[in-house]
C-alpha cells in the first residue's frame, strides 16, 4: 500500500528537529486514523516520545474534589450549572465538596500504591480558599517527592502563588477545543492563566481537548500549534467523555484512534522539548467527583487495583514505571 510522500516528510523532518508548519498539520489532519499515514506517523511520535521522556512510564491519578455548580458552563461538563439539575442533588453524602479527611485518604492510598502525581480538580464555584486547604491537606497527606497538580479555574497570579505555597509543583490548563463558544470562558483568560502559572514557578501540563466527531480541522490545526507556545512539561490529547443530561450527551467522541492520532501529532509539533506525552507514556487513574457523569466506587481496594493495572498496562507496553519520580526534572 502507497504511502503519501509528503506525511513521511513532515514526521521525518520533525524527528529530526523541524516542527510542521500549520498547512503540514492540516496536510496531516485530513487522513483518518486508521490509515497508514496515521500509522507511521504515531509511529515516528513514539520514538520522539520514548526519548524525550527517556522511556518512562508515569501514573497520574486524579480526585474530584467538589460537584458545585459550575458558572464556567462548559456543554460537555455534569456539573455546568446550564446543565445541573438540583432535583438530583450531588454524587456524594448530598454534600457539594468532598471532605478534607476522604481527599487526604485516597491521596495516601495513591501515594503508597505507586503514583506519581495526584491531580485535584475542582469546579469554579469552589471556594478558593476551600481549595487552598484541599491543597494542604493533600500535600501533609503524602510524601515529599509526590507530584500535587491543581486544576481548577482560571487563576490570578496572586492565587497561582498561593497554591504553590500551599505545596502544588504542578497546574493544568489548557485553552479547549471551541473555547467560548462551548464554554462560557474568554479564550484569552485561559491564556493569561498559564501565564500566571509559569510566571509563579508552576510547571504546566495541558492537552489538546476535548475531541469529538466533526470538529473542523481547522480549529483543531490551531489548538494543535499553540500547545509548543504554552510550554508544557507534558501533554497530550483527550476525548470527548458524553455525560448524561448535557447538552453535549449525543456528540459521537473521537475513537481512540483518533486522540492517538492528533496526540502523535502534538509530539511532531512539540519535537523534544516537552518531556512528556504525545502518544502513550502516561495513564489516568481516577477517584472522587466526577465531571463526565461517571461515578467512582470509594473503595480503596478498588483504586489500589486501578494504580496496579496501570502499572501492568504501562509496563506490557514498553515504557519503564520507575517506583518514584525526581520531581526535579520540572525545574531543568
Amino acid at each position: 500500500m502507497a504511502i503519501d510522500q509528503r506525511v513521511m516528510e513532515i514526521a521525518d523532518k520533525a524527528a529530526e528537529g523541524t516542527a510542521p508548519s500549520r498547512e503540514d498539520v492540516l496536510h496531516l489532519l485530513s487522513f483518518d486514523e486508521y490509515s497508514v499515514e496515521a500509522s507511521y506517523v504515531c509511529a515516528i511520535a513514539r520514538q520522539m516520545a520514548t526519548k524525550a521522556g527517556k522511556g518512562l512510564g508515569l501514573i497520574h491519578a486524579q480526585i474530584g474534589v467538589d460537584a458545585y455548580p459550575c458558572p464556567e458552563n462548559c456543554r460537555f461538563c455534569t456539573f455546568a450549572a446550564i446543565n445541573y439539575d438540583a432535583d438530583k442533588g450531588y454524587s456524594f453524602d448530598s454534600a457539594p465538596e468532598v471532605p478534607l479527611e476522604h481527599i487526604a485518604a485516597i491521596a495516601k492510598t495513591f501515594d503508597e500504591e505507586g503514583a506519581h502525581l495526584i491531580s485535584l480538580m475542582a469546579t469554579a464555584g469552589l471556594p478558593f480558599e476551600r481549595y487552598l486547604e484541599m491543597v494542604r491537606a493533600t500535600r501533609a497527606a503524602v510524601s515529599p517527592e509526590m507530584l500535587i497538580m491543581v486544576n481548577a479555574a482560571d487563576m490570578t497570579l496572586e492565587e497561582a502563588k498561593a497554591l504553590k505555597d500551599a505545596g502544588a509543583q504542578v497546574a493544568y490548563h489548557a485553552r479547549r477545543v471551541l473555547e467560548g463558544e462551548l464554554t462560557d470562558i474568554e479564550p484569552a483568560l485561559r491564556e493569561q492563566t498559564i501565564a500566571n502559572i509559569h510566571e509563579v514557578g508552576l510547571a504546566l501540563m495541558t492537552g489538546v481537548e476535548p475531541l469529538w466527531e466533526g470538529i473542523d480541522p481547522e480549529e483543531l490545526a490551531d489548538r494543535i500549534m499553540e500547545i509548543p507556545a504554552f510550554k508544557p512539561y507534558c501533554t497530550g490529547a483527550c476525548t470527548l467523555s458524553p455525560a448524561k443530561d448535557t447538552e453535549m450527551e449525543h456528540e459521537i467522541p473521537s475513537s481512540t484512534s483518533k486522540v492517538r492520532y492528533v496526540a502523535a501529532i502534538v509530539r511532531l509539533v512539540c519535537g523534544y522539548d516537552v518531556p512528556f506525552g504525545g502518544v502513550g507514556g502516561a495513564i489516568w487513574v481516577d477517584a472522587g467527583a466526577d465531571p463526565r457523569g461517571r461515578g467512582y466506587e470509594p473503595d480503596h481496594a478498588y483504586l489500589r487495583s486501578l494504580v496496579h493495572r496501570a502499572r501492568r498496562t504501562l509496563t506490557r507496553d514498553g515504557w519503564d514505571v520507575p517506583a518514584h519520580l525526581d520531581p526535579s526534572f520540572l525545574t531543568r
